[in-house]
């Protein structure tokens, strides 16, 4: 026999089967467009974040997550809107630079080679590395760890110690002082214009410093953290920033390129020290005033594509070389030249 009590723990438990389904429901809706909205805005992650999460959490909604790309918070935050109601859940998903870092939220590199790791801790996989001299844009903190964002988009997590924290002004100022490149591939800065004097530290190619004079064959610099010291003239040099020579580019180039042989193979690295592939080809063309992008596949969407003869009489000295399988790339290199 049925009775009442029977009755409502039924219409009970199908109350509850009925919101547990609508609560998948929505949830799969908000995945769904997530991800529509990640590959509009962010579909590459290694240059911007995008992570989004829809939950209950004691019987209310909560809208978690971070972007670097403001316009993804709006679309994102429009459709849960439509979804659950203004007003019918909590709004916890940020747009990076986090706030707690107010207005400092940039860095100038103060080593000669900075790492950036995929996770913040040391044993983690080097993603990429930058250099003395460049800025970077500071994104949250996890203890000794930042999430940074370098000039050329790329994200990883740096330690404190490798940049002198900013704001957009001091970015500004270093960029506007009298800066020179090194040239060389890792020369040392010296407290006093003589090899025999104690190092101030070491640089690598393509380094910014501040110049503050010469003297003889010496140039006086200044590194971004204040520390001052002298390096070969013959190791630097004042074009910064400028667009690159035309004239015998290609030749300067390869010139750059050979120099570097002999420089070991490092997963990530991105340096004269130690680089990968892409690495290895970005240093070079940052040489010569031509900045490109990280990866080998980034690099791809460069320049202008050239389809190579059967005898590739038509790939010239400088040129990129991709390679992989289909429309996936894995490597490149810079042609030699010829037949």
């Amino acid at each position: 026999m049925i009775t009442r009590r029977h009755l409502g723990v039924f219409f009970l438990l199908t109350l509850c089967f009925l919101q547990c389904e609508n609560t998948s429901r929505k949830v799969e809706m908000f995945n769904q467009q997530a991800q529509r909205i990640q590959v509009q805005f962010a579909p590459d992650l290694s240059l911007n974040v995008f992570s989004a999460t829809l939950k209950q959490e004691n019987g209310a909604w909560l809208l978690e997550g971070e972007t670097t790309v403001p316009e993804a918070k709006r679309k994102l935050t429009a459709f849960t809107d439509s979804l659950l109601g203004k007003d019918n859940y909590r709004d916890e998903f940020l747009v990076l630079p986090h706030p707690a870092l107010g207005d400092s939220t940039y860095g100038l590199i103060r080593v000669s080679v900075a790492h950036l790791r995929e996770e913040p801790r040391h044993a983690a996989q080097l993603v990429d590395q930058t250099i003395m001299g460049n800025s970077i844009r500071l994104l949250k903190n996890k203890g000794g760890w930042y999430l940074v964002q370098t000039e050329y988009g790329y994200i990883g997590w740096m330690r404190r110690e490798s940049f002198i924290r900013t704001d957009s002004a001091g970015v500004e100022r270093w960029k506007k002082s009298h800066l020179v490149q090194v040239t060389g591939l890792f020369p040392i800065i010296y407290s006093g214009p003589d090899e025999n004097s104690l190092p101030v530290c070491d640089a690598v190619l393509n380094s910014l410093l501040e110049y503050q004079g010469k003297a003889g064959e010496w140039t006086k610099v200044q590194t971004p953290d204040g520390r001052t010291g002298f390096i070969q003239s013959k190791y630097v040099t004042h074009e910064v920033n400028q667009p690159p020579t035309r004239e015998h580019l290609r030749e300067r180039i390869i010139k750059t390129a050979k120099g570097m042989m002999g420089i070991p193979y490092l997963w990530g690295g991105n340096s004269s020290k130690g680089n990968d592939c892409s690495g290895f080809t970005q240093t070079v063309f940052k040489a010569h005033g031509i900045q490109l992008l990280r990866d080998a596949r980034q690099q791809a969407l460069q320049g202008e594509e050239v389809h190579p003869e059967e005898n590739f009489s038509n790939v010239l000295p400088g040129d990129l070389l991709f390679f992989g399988s289909g429309d996936r790339i894995t490597h490149v290199g810079i042609s030699l030249g010829g037949a």
